[in-house]
Order: structure tokens, then sequence, then C-alpha cells
């Protein structure tokens, strides 16, 4: 059955294990937990609204693999999705959602077709998208628990949920792209240990590394997506100067609470990771 009757921002995906970000173990986050997704009654459908929703193209296939041992919950099977009807995996028919969805050997594998988008480096070099951690499919921006649009916790929406950045690493450098990004002046703090309050969801950004210069928070270099080890205790976030010139990026790019959200297109020459 679909989910209902639950917080939608705390629902994510991820695809684990692969040497590339559009292929690997599909797990669902979900009740505070990664788990698995089981790969029974998977159909083309299914696969598509699943690459879709994580940047990655739109078809996809189920691979026999080995399953590792000890991968923890197994949090939906029977997923029968609909192509005028979802949107995402958890519009989708299905069995009851609990932790032992699966049986031994029933974790689902997908290869997604991948991206090909070239997305700029900040040295003007296209970086291939479909072969690297470093560029989600589609990101947004926002803030949240603080004064105004200027300050706040720092969440950003990929694959279909919101979540937050860990602040191991976090700094004055690392806001000042936020800001940028919000159109909010040069950044005057870069407050850390959930000093907003601690978000939900996937943290979804961990060892932020930015220069300061940076286009976007998701062209700095950070470990992979939401592989990172931290809890929402440790949420990071920004206080800007509210010196609101004109945004460095379009509008799009930046999400001011109460408006409507988009999801943008990617930066083109001429955009995270799971």
């Amino acid at each position: 059955m679909p989910l209902s009757g639950i917080d939608l921002e705390s629902v994510a995906l991820r695809l684990r294990g692969g040497t590339q970000r559009c292929a690997g173990w599909l797990d669902v986050f979900y009740n505070g937990t990664w788990g698995a997704v089981c790969s029974n009654a998977l159909q083309d459908i299914s696969m598509s609204i699943i690459c879709k929703q994580l940047g990655c193209g739109e078809q996809g296939w189920l691979e026999n693999r080995p399953v590792p041992t000890g991968s923890g919950p197994s949090w939906v099977d029977n997923i029968e999705c609909r192509r005028l009807r979802n949107s995402t995996l958890w519009q989708c028919p299905s069995a009851p959602w609990h932790p032992q969805s699966c049986a031994p050997g029933e974790e689902a594998w997908i290869t997604c077709a991948g991206v090909s988008e070239k997305m700029m480096q900040d040295s003007g070099e296209p970086l291939n998208c479909s072969s690297t951690h470093s560029c989600p499919g589609e990101a947004v921006l926002r803030v949240r628990g603080g004064e105004d649009g200027c300050s706040g916790r720092v969440e950003l929406w990929h694959a279909g949920s919101w979540g937050t950045v860990c602040d191991d690493s976090w700094d004055l450098a690392d806001a000042e792209v936020v800001c940028r990004q919000l159109g909010c002046g040069p950044a005057v703090d870069a407050p850390t240990g959930a000093t907003f309050g601690p978000g939900s969801g996937p943290v979804w950004l961990d060892e932020v590394g930015c220069r300061g210069s940076e286009a976007s928070l998701w062209s700095c270099p950070a470990e992979p997506w939401g592989l990172g080890d931290c809890g929402h205790k440790e949420d990071a976030g920004v206080r800007c100067s509210r010196d609101r010139g004109p945004p460095a990026l379009p509008p799009a790019l930046a999400h001011t609470p109460g408006a409507p959200l988009a999801h943008p297109p990617a930066l083109k020459a001429g955009n995270l990771p799971m």
C-alpha cells in the first residue's frame, strides 16, 4: 500500500554499493533507517519511476547480485507502480511496509540508464555526471529554523527528500557558498551542532570542503551523498549578512520558505550524490 499519514520529507531513496551513482542496491530511508527494497514484482514502470526520482534517467533494469550479509532491514515488497498515477516510489501500491519485507536474496540491485548531462566544474571544465558522486540529479537549497530566510539550518532537496548537511569540516567558506546561493549577501557565521535545531530525513552531505568561490554547495568537495556518518545533532547552519543583492544563480536554485518548490535544471555547460 502507498505510504500515508507520515512526513514524506523523511523518506528518501539511494543506490548503494555500485561503482557509479546510478547503479547499486536500492535502499529507502524510512522510520529513521536505511533499508532494502525487494525485487519481487518490480516492472519497467517501477524502475523508470525509481531512476527518474534518483536523477538517473528514465530506464532501469534488475541485476542478479550476491546479497551482502548484515544489510539491515528491508522495508518494502511487491511494488507495483502505475505509469499515469505515480511519480515517486512511495506513491506506488505495495505490500505493507515493515522491516523484514524481503526473503533472503530478494533485495533489488538496479542499474539505471544514467544521465549524460554536462556540468561545469569551478575550473570551467565539463564534469561528466553519469559516473561521479559529485553531481546530484536535482538539488535545491533552503534554510530552516532561523530568524528569516537568510539564517537557519541548511537543507537540501535531493532524490525526493529534504535532508541536512553535517557540520564536520563546516566553516565560513561553506556558509559563504550557501549565502550566495540564497541571495543573502556574504556569510557572517557558520553555526554547528544543530544551532537551529535538528532536522529530519537523511544527512545528505558530510565533510563539505568549499573554497568559498563555488557556484553551489553541491559543487564543493564532500563525501558521497547520503553516505556520511553524522546524526542530526551535527546539522550545519548559516547566518548571512542579509545584504540581498541579485542572487549569483538563477532564482530557481534557491528556495524561499513559503514559496512553491521548483526543481531546478542542472547547471549545464555554456548540479550530490547518491
